[in-house]
Order: C-alpha cells, then sequence, then structure tokens
C-alpha cells in the first residue's frame, strides 16, 4: 500500500485567494474537503494500520492460495509498523519539553519589567500544567509520525481558560501561504451519530476571529452558527512530521508486508504439517484407518503374505536457512529503511556513550527534523497564546518564550555531572547548566532549591 501522488497533501494555494475575496461558502468548503479527501482518506488507513484493525492490515485480509475443504491460513503480523512509530514517540517527546520564559534583560525591557515577566512565566506555567502539554505533545507526535502531520486546536473553555487538544490530521485541513504550521484559515470536518445511528458530518470552519459551522453531508452542508472564538490569530494549526507530510514507516510498508507474508506461509507449514506426508507402499489401506492412525499416531498391518509393504515418511528438503536469512534481511531494511535502531543488535549491549549516540544518528537525524517542523508550531501557538493574555492584561512576548525538547536518551548521570560541575567551573550559569540535563525538568524550580 504506497501512496500516490493524489493521496499526498494537496496545494490549497489557490483557496486561500479565493477566501480572502469572497468568504467561505458551503459549496466552496465541499470544494476543499474533496480536494483532501483522497489524502484523508489514506492516512486513516494509516492510523487503522497503527490500531491492527483488521480492515487496515493486509496480512489479515489475504486469502488462501489453493482452494480445499478447511485450509490452513494464518494471519501473523508482526508489528513494525506501530513499532517504528512508538520507539520514535517515545524517544523524541517521552522526556516531557520544558516550556519557560527568558528572565534576560532584554524579556524585561519587551515584557515590561520583572513584575510582568513574572506574570508571562506564570501564565505559561498554569498553561502547560492544565493542558498536559507532554500528554498533548505526546499525541500530536505519535500522529504526525503515522501519517505525516496532526492537528492542534485551542479554545476558550467555560472558565474563560486557554486550552488545546490534539486534533487527527485526516480530519484537519490547513489552509496557509507558508505552511501548515502558520494557518489563515482552517477546518476541521468529522463524522458524528444520533442515537438512532444516523450519520452526519460536523465542518468548523475557522479564520482570525469566528468559527463558522456546518452540519449535513458533505456536499450539501447547513449553516448553523458564527461565534467567535476569542484569539486574534487562527486556532487550528498543523504540525507536521517532515516537509513531504509523510509517516515515519511509509518507505518500508513493502518490506513488512513481505514479512508478515513469509512468517505467516512458514506457520502454515508447521501446523499443516506439509513438510513431511505419510507414504504407504504395498499395503492396502482406507480412509477409516488414516484417520484412525491420526488419532492414535500409530498404524497395525495385518500380514498379507510373503511379501510386506512398507509405511514411511516423504520429507520435504527445507532450506530454513535461505528462509531465516531473507526474514532477517527484510527486517534490517526495515529498521535501516525506517532509521530505527533494532535494540535486538548485539551492538546495544557493548556501546555506550558518544558510541551508542552513532548508532541512533538516523533516528536523531528524523527526530531533529520533527523538531525543526515542531518549534514553527510552537512559535505560532506563542502568538496565539499572547493575544488572549494580553486581553487579560497580561503582557507576553512570544519571541521570549522557550521550548527545550529533550530526547528520552539512558542517561549516565556520574557522566553528566561530571560534565555540568565542568561547565560550572569554565563560567557558564547555573541555569544554563541544568537545563541541558536530562534529570532535570524545571531549571527554575532547582535554582530557587538552591537560594533557598
Amino acid at each position: 500500500m504506497s501512496r500516490k501522488k493524489k493521496q499526498l497533501y494537496p496545494d490549497l494555494y489557490a483557496f486561500v485567494d479565493e477566501i480572502e475575496k469572497n468568504g467561505i461558502t458551503p459549496e466552496l468548503l465541499w470544494k476543499i474537503i474533496n480536494k483532501h479527501r483522497p489524502n484523508s482518506l489514506y492516512n486513516e488507513k494509516l492510523y487503522q494500520r497503527y490500531m491492527t484493525m483488521e480492515e487496515a492490515v493486509p496480512i489479515f485480509k489475504r486469502e488462501p492460495r489453493f482452494e480445499e475443504n478447511a485450509p490452513i491460513n494464518n494471519k501473523i503480523n508482526h508489528d513494525h509498523f506501530s513499532e517504528i512509530i512508538d520507539f520514535k514517540t517515545g524517544y523524541f517527546a517521552g522526556a516531557p519539553a520544558a516550556y519557560g520564559y527568558s528572565k534576560t534583560q532584554e524579556a524585561e525591557e519587551e515584557t515590561g519589567g520583572s513584575e510582568a515577566v513574572d506574570k508571562a512565566t506564570k501564565a505559561l506555567t498554569d498553561f502547560t500544567t492544565r493542558n498536559n502539554m507532554h500528554g498533548v505533545d505526546m499525541e500530536t507526535t505519535k500522529c504526525a509520525s503515522v501519517y505525516g502531520y496532526a492537528g492542534r486546536l485551542f479554545y476558550i473553555d467555560t472558565e474563560g481558560n486557554e486550552r488545546v487538544m490534539p486534533v487527527h490530521g485526516y480530519e484537519t485541513i490547513i489552509l496557509s501561504k507558508t505552511s501548515i504550521a502558520e494557518p489563515q484559515y482552517a477546518i476541521r470536518y468529522f463524522k458524528t451519530y444520533d442515537i438512532n445511528d444516523k450519520q452526519e458530518w460536523v465542518v468548523e470552519f475557522y479564520d482570525n476571529t469566528y468559527i463558522y459551522t456546518y452540519k449535513g453531508m458533505l456536499s450539501q452542508l447547513q449553516f448553523v452558527e458564527q461565534k467567535p472564538h476569542m484569539f486574534d490569530y487562527c486556532p487550528l494549526q498543523g504540525i507536521a512530521n517532515n516537509q513531504e507530510l509523510m509517516g515515519d514507516a511509509e518507505k518500508v510498508l513493502a518490506e513488512i508486508d513481505d514479512y508478515d507474508k513469509i512468517l505467516s506461509d512458514n506457520s502454515n507449514e508447521i501446523e499443516a504439517f506439509a513438510h513431511a506426508y505419510l507414504i504407504f507402499e504395498g499395503l492396502r489401506i482406507d480412509d477409516v484407518t488414516i484417520r484412525e492412525g491420526q488419532k492414535t499416531g500409530a498404524f497395525v498391518f495385518p500380514a498379507t503374505g510373503t511379501q510386506q509393504g512398507k509405511a514411511y515418511y516423504l520429507t520435504k528438503n527445507i532450506n530454513d536457512t535461505f528462509t531465516e536469512h531473507h526474514l532477517q534481511r527484510l527486517q534490517e531494511n526495515i529498521y535501516q529503511g525506517s532509521k530505527t535502531p533494532n535494540l535486538k543488535d548485539a551492538a546495544f549491549g557493548t556501546a555506550s556513550g558518544v558510541a551508542l549516540k552513532f548508532k541512533i544518528l538516523g533516528l536523531e537525524t528524523k527526530c531533529g527534523m520533527s523538531e525543526a517542523k515542531k518549534r514553527d508550531a510552537d512559535m505560532h501557538m506563542f502568538k496565539l497564546l499572547a493575544s488572549s493574555w494580553r486581553k487579560k492584561t497580561i503582557e507576553f512576548d512570544p519571541l521570549q518564550a522557550t521550548v527545550e525538547y529533550k530526547r528520552n536518551f539512558p542517561v549516565d548521570s556520574m557522566s553528566e555531572a561530571q560534565t555540568a560541575q565542568a561547565r560550572i567551573s569554565a563560567g557558564l550559569p547555573k541555569s544554563w547548566v541544568f537545563e541541558q540535563m536530562a534529570e532535570i525538568d524545571d531549571a527554575d524550580y532547582i535554582m530557587e532549591l538552591i537560594e533557598s
């Protein structure tokens, strides 16, 4: 199942111009959604594969090659697909990102003094705690890794607090002349069902001021309501996995499917006992005797004269070495093509420090690409939050907000402590040194403990 050109994220540049000139209409919404639909359906199929749903995993739909009574048809899914996604998610987003606000002189000048900096810091800390940003980051990283990009929707709750929630990419359309991280307009569309299981589509269109809600069939949408979302920018953005908006496992889907087929065929051979057949030579034997022998494991033949018949096994000459090498080669290609470390590799048992980091250089390159895209999205997030906090007389400069992404890498505490001590002795600020340590999530809190 390889992605076709029409299943890539579509070029929606012309629709941005049309909306700027004439606004949004149900007919225009249908055109945009219809153009996005092939990408959406393919991405949803990848997510279903991640969940190992029967409809989405090719090996589960496999039919026997030969017609026979009750054929053995094992369907073994060695789930490399989910392993690739979960490994990257755990490594990149498993350790919580550190959100903070600069405390430099420049930050005080841009924000309005030290007291204003403290208020901005508290607003950001409350936001990340209230929304469990670690969970949001984990979910958006996972979805983007599965099918190329995820959505992130900001809203104001009933208590007037800024909230954020992850949204599936296959339900999200971003219209922008720059990137999906900087939306000019956005659409979220999803299916709902009433108590009688009747299907209906809900479509939400976002601009810089309002949410426009439509319901009905996608080709016959009816306007429902328009209400302000309380931000000064579009509150639904996309978080890209890479520039191509493709998932981490897409390039090795063929190898994954081949591995599952070979594993299932081998299982069929073993269960069917098809690698050996019992031959009766010079003997008269009926089906009843064969079935009885299969039950008891023994056959009894009466003497028939001077010439005795015989029974023996005819076994296949199975080249299990070739099969095993082929499976091993496929697995190596899967890990290499997806830039996922194979933890069964003997080298992982002995490598440490810099040597271990070289072993995961491919994974680190992949995560670095995702981090760059995540930082693009974070800048829009800070602008969005600043527009809301400004209404509460909280000054917040988006350029002074910081995010430190930490890899979930095995920590050598002794080596890290020695490195930190050397950096402090070299005259580097303690707060910066603590921010670089994997075991410290909040450097400001550590500094407060030292002062107290």
